[in-house]
């Protein structure tokens, strides 16, 4: 390639560069405008548990009823005009929060920013094999995935100061600037043509429910694809009953203050983002199946370190293992994805990854209401980190007889010879 050929370029060229920290600086304005109406705005508005509950499926509801949609626009028109498209829905949005009154409307109108992300987190993460030389795709694929590492750190500040100088409301604002200046930073992406279709494809896929779910019919059907979407299933039915688990974790197991709580959940984005600058740095290296699955593995203990014991020191311990674990995983499984799939697969491909993340969370925090009430919180941690473990040793010997050469067998028409 050329060095003028978009394909050809490196996630540290300036274009590049620009994207990304243009894409880190939106996902922070998300963030912001999540702690804002999280937690400002339900203090505020003295939001029960009921309107939190509301917000929480605003957010993740589009992501897992529009997945299907969102991967196929992806792939009809391009990520780059998707991601376009959803940060303009995403400026509207922040701009429409600023008219609510109460808690109730700002949870329905968090709709349209879940929507935003439905569409903006496939298209974005479809454009790595399109905008880089093969042999940087690992690497920024893990650059991508940081730029939510990132926002999961500076956000809460963000938001934080956001408020503090012009109160809730500001986050809101805050987030619509971000968003419109990953808009205009977006003509500066140079994006190759997508693959020429295989012999009998259709060179833009048809509209309709079938070319809508084309991506998890390649899923179910190929085995590295359907055990990486299963790593993606796991991991989040971990974060889903977290996300229950944590709060009352510190409170009741624990008997320490909000601040702990806090501190637990600075522990773990501080090393998200170290894992994450590891996982950048080793690029192809750990872009492979058995790193994956380590990681997994490695979720289901950490997460039992950090929440099955009644000691701080290991709590800390255990939420700091867990950043790097999830950071382990998030760059690398992208990258099987994206290689495992037609690239004008990808967009329905990363969508339904992302579907089968928001399913798994919505699952976890129900089946953690269920466990908790019955066995505290952890036994309840240690059932279900040992059922990841136990998925991922499952996984690792599928993958390992998949890529076993095929057994030497006995066959009576070659005169008592082996034949493979």
């Amino acid at each position: 390639m050329s060095a003028t050929d978009p394909g050809g370029a490196s996630p540290f060229s300036r274009r590049v560069a620009a994207f990304l920290v243009g894409e880190a600086l939106s996902a922070i304005g998300s963030w912001a405008t999540i702690i804002a109406v999280w937690v400002y705005a339900a203090y505020q508005y003295d939001a029960s548990a009921g309107d939190v509950a509301l917000f929480g499926l605003a957010f993740v509801l589009p992501g897992i009823v529009l997945g299907p949609v969102a991967g196929l626009v992806v792939d009809r028109i391009g990520p780059r005009s998707t991601l376009a498209a959803a940060k303009v829905v995403g400026v509207a949005a922040s701009l429409a929060l600023l008219r609510a009154h109460d808690f109730r409307t700002l949870a329905l109108l968090s709709a349209f920013h879940g929507a935003s992300m439905a569409f903006s987190l496939p298209a974005l993460q479809s454009m790595p094999p399109r905008l880089v030389a093969e042999k940087h795709l690992a690497r920024t694929n893990a650059l991508v995935s940081l730029t939510d590492e990132v926002a999961i750190v500076l956000g809460p500040a963000a938001g934080a100061g956001a408020i503090a100088l012009f109160g809730f409301q500001g986050a809101f604002v805050f987030d619509a600037l971000t968003y419109a200046l990953g808009l205009a930073i977006l003509p500066l992406v140079h994006l190759r043509p997508a693959a020429a279709p295989a012999e009998g494809d259709e060179a833009t896929p048809p509209a309709g429910l079938r070319a809508a779910l084309a991506g998890w019919r390649l899923i179910a059907r190929t085995g590295i694809l359907r055990r990486t979407v299963t790593c993606t299933f796991a991991v989040h039915l971990l974060y889903g009953m977290a996300l229950l688990c944590e709060p009352l974790y510190v409170r009741d197991v624990l008997g320490s203050s909000e601040g702990v709580f806090a501190a637990l959940q600075s522990a773990f984005g501080v090393f998200l983002v170290a894992g994450g600058l590891i996982a950048a740095r080793l690029g192809d290296r750990i872009a492979s199946f058995g790193w994956v699955v380590l990681g997994v593995g490695a979720s289901g203990v950490t997460a039992i370190v950090y929440l099955g014991t009644p000691w701080l020191v290991v709590a800390f311990l255990g939420v700091a293992l867990w950043g790097v674990a999830t950071a382990v995983i998030s760059g690398p499984s992208r990258t099987l994805l994206q290689r495992s799939s037609p690239e004008r697969t990808h967009g329905r491909v990363l969508a339904a990854d992302l579907m089968a993340g928001s399913t798994a969370e919505l699952a976890g925090v129900g089946l953690a209401g269920g466990l908790v009430s019955l066995f505290g919180v952890p036994w309840s941690i240690l059932g279900a980190g040992t059922a990841v473990i136990l998925a991922a040793l499952a996984l690792a010997a599928g993958d390992r007889r998949d890529r076993a050469p095929a057994a030497p067998s006995w066959s009576a028409e070659t005169d008592g010879q082996l034949v493979a």
